[in-house]
């Protein structure tokens, strides 16, 4: 049976359609409560103060989430979150959106910034507690081993915000710190440097 040009065309549609659900769903990575769990790592609220800054906090839900998660997803939902990069068209759209209508800047608020994504994900891990950095920390030492240097990169800017923990991470972090690549070296070197530290002040 030999299907016409229209109707050839809308399989093709839904056969593109569906590759793209599915490579989209393959890489969101684990779930939780029906989000992948990289979201919950960058749920946060603006807290307005009277001089019009809005400084972002981590949301309560969020924090909740990954404490409640397990270590292992949490780990995940970290690093998956600190690879997340713009992209260029968004980059574009960034600089344009100031001069759309107000009407439409106040419904559709651009994204965070790459730099405030980082420093928010960054500053969640400190409001998690001793016991579970340290249940944690195991299942970010593999990813310091991952082949995409983003997850190392991130691994080790996680592991520089829970010193007292990160302690098993120095013999690879170390490794790391001879890497070629110059941002995962630093990276490397400056969470060594901040684990070291910490273990100084402790023994």
């Amino acid at each position: 049976m030999r299907l016409s040009g229209k109707n050839l065309w809308l399989v093709a549609s839904a056969v593109l359609l569906a590759s793209a659900a599915a490579f989209w769903i393959a890489s969101a990575g684990p779930y939780y409560k029906g989000k992948p769990v990289s979201q919950w790592a960058v749920h946060y609220s603006k807290r307005l103060y009277p001089s019009g800054t809005s400084p972002l906090s981590p949301s309560d839900e969020g924090l909740k989430a990954l404490r409640e998660m397990g270590a292992r997803k949490a780990a995940t939902a970290l690093v998956q979150a600190l690879e997340q990069q713009e992209s260029a068209f968004y980059e574009r759209y960034r600089t344009l959106h100031p001069n759309l209508p107000a009407w439409y800047r106040k419904w559709f608020p651009l994204r965070l910034t790459n730099q405030q994504r980082v420093v928010l994900i960054l500053g969640s891990v400190e409001f998690f507690d001793a016991q579970y950095q340290k249940e944690i920390v195991p299942f970010l030492i593999p990813f310091l081993k991952a082949q995409d240097s983003r997850a190392r990169i991130a691994a080790c800017q996680l592991l520089g915000q829970m010193p007292e923990a990160a302690g098993t991470a120095l013999p690879v972090l170390n490794t790391l710190s001879a890497a070629a690549e110059p941002v995962l070296a630093e990276a490397s070197q400056a969470a060594a440097l901040k684990i070291t530290t910490a273990n100084t002040r402790t023994n």
